[in-house]
């Protein structure tokens, strides 16, 4: 994100700032409709903000493996994800032409950063998600709303605490699919299928532990054991080859 467009997004709060310093009472009428014009440019202007930021917290790359993410960008992640996963799940009377349309900006908009933060093909990510059907984009943005919250061994608890299987569970519930706890129980009662077919939300399974695929066969979304929380990640090249990819839509 470019110094100009930083600029940018920050103008509409400078001017906010300037115009409002009038102190006449007879200019009352100016104000609102300085104050209006500034309100309308800061809510056009604040998701470009947040990304920018988000963006500006994290080094270049370096090299070819999932960076360390920022509290701010996985909060950004977590916040704009939730609000994704509850317009779609509102949007299920919408014909299929339109379903594609819902939440587009943000889609885009969250599409572009994780692939920035995960050194990936950010036209690929925009199109995959684009495209994908209502109910798995559900799961998808239901799972990355998790981004942040704590591993804890057994835990289910959405938005506290999770364990790697509560988090794949939790994210296809939303999408009106149950699956069982249990990472074993899921890849057993699973569809397969080959990984350079895997879907946005399919599960990535090796023994002991389950993740969510985000469309492409190296990124996912998981809740990894030890001192960490729910992560955007992307799978080493050298350990593709011995992971299952399943679908839980039968």
């Amino acid at each position: 994100m470019s110094p100009k467009t930083i600029a940018r997004c920050a103008l509409p709060l400078a001017t906010h700032k300037k115009r409002t310093g009038v102190r006449s009472s007879g200019q009352s009428g100016v104000r609102s409709r300085v104050r209006a014009r500034c309100r309308a440019g800061v809510r056009l202007a604040l998701s470009t903000c947040v990304v920018a930021l988000a963006l500006l917290s994290v080094p270049a790359p370096q090299r070819v493996s999932a960076l360390p993410i920022s509290e701010r960008a996985s909060a950004w992640i977590a916040v704009t994800s939730r609000e994704i996963a509850l317009e779609l799940r509102r949007s299920h009377s919408v014909p299929v032409v339109e379903q594609s349309a819902i939440a587009g900006r943000q889609i885009d908009e969250l599409a572009s950063l994780v692939a920035h933060l995960l050194e990936a093909d950010a036209e690929q990510l925009r199109s995959v998600w684009a495209s994908a059907p209502l109910t798995r984009k559900i799961a998808l943005f239901s799972a990355l709303s998790q981004v942040g919250v704590p591993y804890r061994t057994n835990a289910d608890a959405p938005f506290i605490a999770l364990d790697c299987s509560a988090l794949t569970k939790f994210a296809w519930a939303q999408a009106g699919v149950p699956i069982e706890r249990g990472s074993q129980y899921q890849y057993a009662r699973a569809e397969r299928v080959v990984r350079d077919d895997a879907q946005v939300g399919d599960l990535v399974w090796y023994p002991g532990h389950i993740m969510l695929s985000l469309g492409v066969p190296h990124l996912i979304v998981h809740a990894r054991s030890g001192q960490r929380s729910v992560e955007i990640h992307r799978i080493d090249s050298t350990r593709l080859s011995w992971m299952q990819w399943v679908s839980p839509l039968q």
